[in-house]
C-alpha cells in the first residue's frame, strides 16, 4: 500500500493512478514512530549541559519495556532500558560512554 495518495480521480476499470513518489518512503511517515516515543517519554535534550531529559515518562499498556541503544548527545552515547510499572516508568542506564547525564522528572 502506498504511503501517499494523490488527488486524481479514479478511472473506470483501472487501479489507482500512478504517482511517482507514492511508493517512496516518506520521511514524516518513517519518523512518526520516533516522534510518538518522544511524546510518550517526554524526551528532550540539553546538549549544552550534556543531558537527556525525561519529563513524566509513560509507556502505553501494551508496551512493557523499551531499549534505546547508542543515543547520542554531543560526543557521548548512552544505552537505556525503560520498564513500565503500574504508576511510573523506570529508566536504567545500561551503558554510558562519555560525560552525559540522564534526568527524570515525574
Amino acid at each position: 500500500m502506498p504511503e501517499l495518495f494523490c488527488g486524481f480521480e479514479k478511472r473506470p476499470d483501472e487501479g489507482p493512478t500512478l504517482y511517482p513518489v507514492a511508493c517512496s518512503p516518506q520521511a514524516w511517515a518513517a519518523a512518526s514512530v520516533f516522534y510518538l516515543m518522544q511524546a510518550c517519554l517526554g524526551l528532550s535534550f540539553d546538549p549544552h549541559n550534556r543531558q537527556i531529559l525525561f519529563k513524566h515518562p509513560q509507556l502505553p499498556d501494551f508496551l512493557q519495556s523499551v531499549d534505546i541503544r547508542g543515543l547520542p548527545v554531543g560526543s557521548s552515547t548512552v544505552d537505556l532500558s525503560l520498564q513500565r510499572y503500574p504508576n511510573n516508568v523506570g529508566i536504567n542506564i545500561v551503558r554510558k560512554d562519555g560525560d552525559i547525564h540522564v534526568v527524570t522528572t515525574s
